[in-house]
């Protein structure tokens, strides 16, 4: 429910698309879990995930269609209809002449009202899109609460450990022999590439430029990392084991590749804030560290699921990434990015405030300056970019939707 706010913090796009599309699978979850209340549907979230996000939005598709038809065709529906049209009618004038008292009472209320009524035509095909695209999205989402209310996607959580079970087909000396060249190849890289590889922790670069320091590891070490944790789950999933048990070696090669994985993450960040410290923070900077503060979470749960295996993983990773994407979808990282730029920028920790980038940046960012006065917007921005920023303030050029949000009123209370 909280996340339904986002849309009201942030102009952020990126923002808004993240938050859309958690709440379309937390929703699916949702309506699963109260399909099937016993289903333990978190332990168990890869199938959960299966089914209540992605089949059953599609599979019960043409639900709402049928819906709207059958709903036509209940008794009394098209004389409720003209009911409704006939209130309708009768409300245009008395609607029109408060209107018109209001307007005349006040002129706020009389320049809005105008641009109610001043809808562009170009407007008007970005809107049927939306329409179009909205009536789509509303399809799946009834396609999931009639799945829910049909049960006609059953989870059952013995099935669901049997299945689990299913996929322990590949023999333990099998997997041990596949995963010991790449734990030596990790001993190997920590003893020979220390002073590049943990050049963030001190400064030294090993030769590069900083630009050229952070960006020939980061990327490689996030990879990395991706690819272990694709091991690691692989192990656990395949892997014979005895009695149910996980075997004592499956756990300390798990526990090894975990323990690399945690230090490589430490490494990427390190690297990667060591590049912020001197050229500032840009949006693709910040996503990729929140990637690797994610990653490293989960790698502190797989370490830890080790050696309890009971541990529900998917419910704490749920929890995980909820928390972590309600910080970056609330905390508004356009604002912050730019406030964070223009202070180290202030303090002399920056040779130059970029504000070509504000230009892709959302109206965050430009809120973010309306907090200096003119003197310093003047030391931080050139003249297009002061302009830019005169532009941004004029209601006129947002629609509706646009105007909608914490940082377009900032900005009109800064042009006010």
């Amino acid at each position: 429910y909280a996340f339904t706010l986002v849309f009201t913090v942030t102009a952020d796009s990126l923002m808004k698309t993240l938050a859309m599309l958690f709440l379309f699978a937390s929703n699916g979850l949702l309506l699963f879990h109260t399909a099937n209340p016993f289903g333990d549907i978190l332990r168990f979230l890869p199938v959960s995930l299966g089914k209540g996000v992605l089949s059953a939005p599609f599979v019960n598709y043409t639900a709402g269609m049928g819906a709207l038809s059958s709903g036509a065709k209940t008794k009394g529906f098209w004389q409720t209809a003209g009911y409704v049209l006939l209130g309708l009618v009768i409300a245009v004038p008395v609607t029109a002449i408060a209107g018109s008292l209001l307007c005349q009472a006040d002129s706020g209320m009389q320049s809005m009202i105008a641009r109610l009524f001043q809808i562009p035509m170009d407007s008007i095909t970005p809107l049927l899109m939306h329409l179009v695209i909205g009536f789509l999205i509303g399809l799946a989402l009834f396609g999931m609460l009639y799945a829910s209310v049909h049960r006609s996607l059953p989870m059952d959580a013995d099935e669901c450990a049997k299945m689990t079970e299913s996929f322990h087909i590949i023999p333990s000396p099998v997997v041990y022999a596949a995963v010991t060249p790449l734990c030596l190849l990790y001993v190997l890289f920590f003893f020979t590439q220390m002073q590049y590889f943990f050049g963030g922790y001190t400064g030294d670069a090993a030769g590069f430029t900083y630009a050229e320091y952070a960006r020939k590891g980061f990327f490689e070490l996030c990879w990395v990392c991706c690819l272990n944790f694709a091991v690691i789950a692989g192990m656990g999933f395949l892997a014979k084991r005895s009695d149910g048990r996980k075997p004592l070696p499956l756990k300390i090669y798990g526990t090894f590749l975990c323990i690399c994985s945690l230090l490589l993450t430490d490494t990427a960040l390190s690297k990667m804030f060591l590049y912020i410290r001197v050229y500032g923070m840009t949006q693709l900077r910040v996503y990729t560290s929140w990637f690797m503060l994610l990653l490293a979470v989960l790698f502190i749960l797989l370490l830890v699921r080790q050696f309890r295996e009971h541990l529900n993983f998917g419910k704490l990773a749920a929890i995980a990434f909820t928390v972590l994407t309600a910080l970056l979808c609330f905390s508004r990282p356009d604002a912050w990015i730019t406030r964070y730029n223009a202070e180290m920028y202030l303090a002399g920790q920056l040779e130059h405030f970029d504000d070509s980038v504000l230009r892709s940046m959302s109206d965050d960012a430009w809120a973010a300056l309306t907090a200096y006065d003119a003197d310093t917007l003047h030391k931080l921005l050139h003249a297009d970019a002061e302009k830019g920023l005169q532009d941004r303030t004029d209601s006129q050029s947002r629609d509706l939707w646009e105007s909608s949000n914490l940082s377009a009123w900032e900005l009109l209370l800064y042009r006010g």
